[in-house]
């Protein structure tokens, strides 16, 4: 007796939903398997790990948690994302945007960094509170941070003075600026 190739077709593609459904109840079975606890024992077992450890040496060891990356950790522990750098560098990483779940880490003690910023020739150059003579090389923004150490404060530059320029860019040499006083 011949079969035809829809009856082999039919029979393979059976066989295959058959295997599907055996892997699906087995892979069911096998997690349900690690969720069973057993009275005095699975608070032992299924407890969660704590996160910062001190080793026997006073080192605190930190263990990485799915979605942490160096900056997160150094913001929780040092209160300061900018210690992701000592981190970094007390556990040697190659590269430090790639960590792995349960990768034991050491934080170092280290100070909380802040931002800090260099001193320039311009910070040098301390322009007092008034009224400022624009020169060559000038922009708001190196203004603002002569006067007054920030240059975000270039805007209150601009709002005193709106009346001379439209274009904040467009500084001309020689011009006068009001340099207001910040509250």
């Amino acid at each position: 007796m011949k079969k035809s190739t829809e009856e082999v077709v039919s029979m393979f593609l059976g066989l295959v939903v058959v295997v599907v459904a055996v892997g699906l109840i087995f892979t069911y079975f096998q997690r349900k398997r690690g969720e069973i606890t057993v009275p005095g024992v699975s608070e032992t077992i299924n407890k969660p790990t704590e996160t910062v450890v001190k080793n026997e040496s006073g080192e605190i060891i930190y263990t990485v948690k799915k979605s942490d990356s160096l900056w997160k950790i150094a913001e929780v522990n040092y209160g300061s994302g900018y210690n992701w750098v000592d981190i970094s560098k007390s556990n040697k990483l190659r590269n430090p945007e790639k960590l792995l779940v349960g990768q034991k880490l050491i934080l170092p003690k280290a100070e909380k960094r802040l931002i800090t910023t260099t001193t320039s020739k311009q910070n040098l150059n301390k322009i007092e509170i008034g009224t400022y003579k624009v020169v060559k090389g000038d922009s708001l923004w190196k203004i603002a941070v002569r006067a007054y150490g920030d240059g975000y404060q270039w805007v209150q530059i601009w709002k005193s003075n709106k009346t001379k320029f439209r274009d904040p860019n467009k500084l001309e040499i020689g011009m006068e600026l009001i340099l207001p006083k910040l509250n």
